[in-house]
């Protein structure tokens, strides 16, 4: 029923539009129709229209309040700049305290180096003999050549050397050894006693600190042995300086 009376207020309504447009010609004004009609069903809303354009910019605003201060980050360092001038020459310093202790240095690598010399020479003329031994801190070096005591001792000295003679049984028994190497029966040793009968001393004219001695010797036979030679059993002998025996220097 709602309905129907809905859809006749609808025609009512085109109906006085119709005689609206047709009699505005013959009427000075549009007669109103006394006849009130109800209010038709509202049409569905249409779609947004588009956005206008944009209006003129407005007055400033009053100026802010000021704001809290940033955090404090420091930036990166910039480029060095150019060097200064020199600055002016600064005053002495104090006298430094004396290097007693560079000096105590200098003389130990001098003590030490004069030592390493001395043992380079003493190894160097060793091992210019065809025939040599190291024992502690010297070396028995021999040639394999025979001569008398005077000769003999003149040819390790020209050396640089001196005629051999053990200080002690460990000494004694390297020179002994070294029989095998030379072929030999005897080799002289650098002692004699033509000062003093039945007292040998070394070539510095001191008192032997060690012997080996056979037994029954030194026994001076026909009063003619004033020098000593070691047998291959380690042992010494009394025996003619003028007769030609095995020598061995010691450097």
């Amino acid at each position: 029923m709602a309905l129907f009376s809905q859809i006749a207020a609808a025609l009512l309504l085109m109906l006085q539009l119709e005689l609206h447009l047709v009699g505005g010609s013959e009427a000075a004004a549009p007669q109103t129709l006394s006849c009130p009609a109800p209010a038709g069903v509202p049409g569905t809303p249409g779609h947004n229209g588009l956005p206008g354009r944009d209006g003129r910019d407005g007055a400033a605003g009053p100026k802010g309040e000021k704001g809290e201060p940033g955090l404090s980050v420091q930036g990166p360092p910039g480029k060095a700049g150019p060097a200064g001038p020199p600055g002016p020459q600064g005053q002495n310093g104090d006298p430094g305290s004396p290097g007693s202790t560079n000096n105590d240095l200098v003389k130990s690598l001098q003590s030490e180096l004069q030592s390493l010399k001395v043992r380079f020479s003493t190894m160097e003329k060793a091992t210019s003999f065809p025939i040599f031994k190291r024992v502690g801190q010297k070396y028995y070096a021999s040639n394999g050549m025979k001569a008398k005591f005077a000769e003999s001792l003149e040819f390790c000295t020209d050396a640089g050397g001196t005629l051999v003679l053990p200080r002690s049984e460990a000494e004694n028994k390297a020179l002994s050894a070294m029989h095998a190497s030379l072929g030999s029966t005897y080799i002289l040793l650098g002692t004699t006693d033509r000062e003093t009968e039945g007292q040998f001393v070394d070539l510095n004219k001191k008192p032997l600190t060690f012997t080996s001695w056979r037994e029954n010797e030194p026994n001076n036979y026909e009063g003619t042995e004033d020098c000593a030679a070691t047998d291959t059993n380690a042992k010494w002998n009394d025996l003619p300086c003028d007769s030609a025996y095995t020598f061995v220097c010691e450097i």
